[in-house]
């Protein structure tokens, strides 16, 4: 990708482990690396610039497929979230097939109970969290600020019941194009001057 195409809100593509994953150039860190949201996994990582390529036509329209979500029923006991209740949360989650029950949908964030039910008791998160004295139980669902804070997608995905009254805002193809134009250009030349 030019210099110039390399910014924030920029929908293209990065290769990582012979991978191609879709990606919103979130921030650029420096004249060799950015930091991209991954529009279908919901996670920001810092990769190469290099790595960076201009995202296939038929790709640039298709939703994006992470959701925000945020446990329902809970708020943090200290208005935010302390890292032990984060580490407990990650270790709940532990690469396991986890049951979500979906509470509501609101303002572009789905709000669930999370609940374990690989072993003999089903484990709710938000009954763990409670019992160990690191949320609330409100019964209303209340994100923290910092999910406002470090909710990339919020950036860049109107939720689905905003989208029929808002205007389609199209990606800059404009640089894509005169990329095309140039590779073309590029591979001509060296056709003319190669022999057959």
């Amino acid at each position: 990708m030019p210099d110039s195409a390399v910014r924030p809100g920029q929908l293209c593509c990065v290769m990582v482990s012979k991978w191609w994953y879709r990606v919103i150039i979130h921030r650029v860190i420096s004249d060799q690396e950015v930091e991209v949201f991954y529009a279908d996994y919901g996670h920001l990582q810092i990769v190469q610039k290099s790595w960076l390529r201009f995202l296939k036509w038929q790709y640039l329209k298709l939703p994006a497929q992470a959701i925000p979500c945020s446990l329902a029923w809970v708020k943090p006991v200290e208005g935010t979230w302390s890292p032990a209740a984060t580490l407990l949360f990650k270790n709940l989650c532990g690469f396991k097939e986890l049951v979500g029950i979906v509470d509501e949908y609101v303002d572009g964030i789905l709000h669930l109970f999370l609940c374990d039910t690989s072993t003999k008791e089903d484990v709710y998160f938000h009954s763990v969290l409670r019992d160990m004295g690191y949320a609330d139980v409100c019964g209303e669902n209340i994100p923290s600020q910092e999910f406002k804070e470090l909710n990339p997608l919020a950036l860049y995905v109107q939720p689905s019941g905003e989208q029929e009254n808002a205007e389609v805002v199209e990606p800059d193809l404009c640089l894509q194009q005169e990329s095309l134009v140039a590779d073309s250009e590029t591979t001509s030349s060296k056709l003319d001057g190669a022999e057959l």
